[in-house]
């Protein structure tokens, strides 16, 4: 797919949230929720368009719906008040409960709105995510909001490819990155971007997984420098129908790095669940 999907915008209380679609019109839908960076690259970025449009999934049979966050975030937003958007956004969207596919951030926020909503779910895949942040996230937030409310954007892009990916693979992402010349964000969307931050930083769901009855996938990465991978296999064994799979020496973008493997895990998820 070469063009970007257009930008559909949805009502929520109190504000509207942007969207957009891709895969298969008329199949069973995998709502895609994403992580931190979508506080300063939303679903509005054509960057991100594109990365959506060649996530690691079975799109051909599959209709994906990519959620960002509401368009004007104000501080104190939590990570249950994020899935209280996205629900309103899935009873107007969906015909039949869908299957969550959820990364870091998405994945905290996917937590709630299973608790809260099981009728719109169906499933849920939870990679690189927790139950509750603990201080080896919370440090690298704060790393990174410091940098960012510094002006320092590169240095904040550089340090996220760090421990996101691993292997030569890094040093291909930092060449990358250095000859994009990405342009700096507005003042606007280093603000979301660090509302996000602070909902991912008190995050707490480990009182309500065990009201989380969909079938879930919780993965991880092995060399995750964010998510602790015990910790990730401590949200699957909380969660009364969830199972782990862990990426071994991959960090926390191997959803990215190991796309065949990510979506073959996927797949037989999905396969498990009838779809």
């Amino acid at each position: 797919m070469d063009t970007a999907p257009p930008v559909v915008w949805a009502e929520v209380p109190g504000g509207r949230l942007p969207l957009v679609e891709v895969g298969t019109v008329g199949c069973p839908t995998l709502v895609l929720v994403p992580g931190l960076t979508d506080g300063i690259t939303p679903v509005t970025s054509p960057r991100a368009q594109l990365l959506y449009a060649h996530v690691p999934l079975p799109l051909e049979r599959m209709r994906g719906l990519v959620l960002s966050y509401r368009e004007r975030l104000r501080p104190g937003t939590s990570t249950r008040a994020l899935a209280d958007d996205l629900a309103a956004v899935l009873e107007q969207r969906l015909t039949a409960p869908a299957v969550i596919v959820a990364h870091s951030l998405g994945g905290m926020v996917a937590q709630h709105l299973a608790a809260d909503r099981p009728d719109l779910v169906a499933g849920l895949v939870l990679s690189a995510t927790t139950g509750r942040a603990d201080e080896r996230l919370r440090e690298v937030l704060a790393r990174w909001d410091r940098w960012l409310a510094a002006g320092e954007q590169d240095r904040f892009r550089r340090d996220a490819i760090r421990t996101s990916v691993t292997g030569a693979a890094m040093a291909d992402h930092l060449a990358l990155d250095a000859a994009a010349q990405v342009a700096p964000a507005p003042a606007r969307a280093l603000a979301r971007h660090l509302v996000l931050s602070a909902a991912c930083a008190g995050h707490d769901a480990t009182g309500r997984l065990a009201a989380v009855t969909a079938p879930a996938l919780v993965m991880a990465g092995g060399r995750d420098e964010l998510i602790d991978p015990d910790a990730a296999r401590q949200l699957a064994a909380a969660l009364p129908a969830g199972e782990f799979t862990l990426f071994d020496d991959l960090g926390h973008g191997f959803p990215e790095q190991a796309r065949g493997p990510f979506q073959g895990r996927v797949t037989r998820f999905l396969g498990h669940l009838g779809w």
